[in-house]
């Protein structure tokens, strides 16, 4: 996943400095709706989708907040 995951940052970083971090979550959350519309309905609930999404927002918010708290000048 990880591998996956810096492809898309990589991405998301050529288009950077065109757009506002608001439109960046824009596109993000537009890109999510789309993929948890194309997943399987035979074999995925709306209630585990939505599990999987809360879950990996949170990690990935706890990771940057970790990141930030070791920062140099953190008071």
């Amino acid at each position: 996943h990880e591998v996956a995951y810096q492809d898309l940052c990589q991405l998301v970083n050529k288009h950077a400095d065109k757009l506002t971090a608001v439109e960046v979550l824009a596109v993000a959350a537009n890109m999510l709706g789309k993929l948890i519309a194309l997943q399987d309905q035979r074999t995925m609930s709306r209630d585990m989708v939505m599990e999987i999404v809360g879950r990996n927002i949170e990690y990935g918010n706890k990771q940057v907040v970790d990141q930030l708290g070791q920062s140099e000048g953190n008071a």
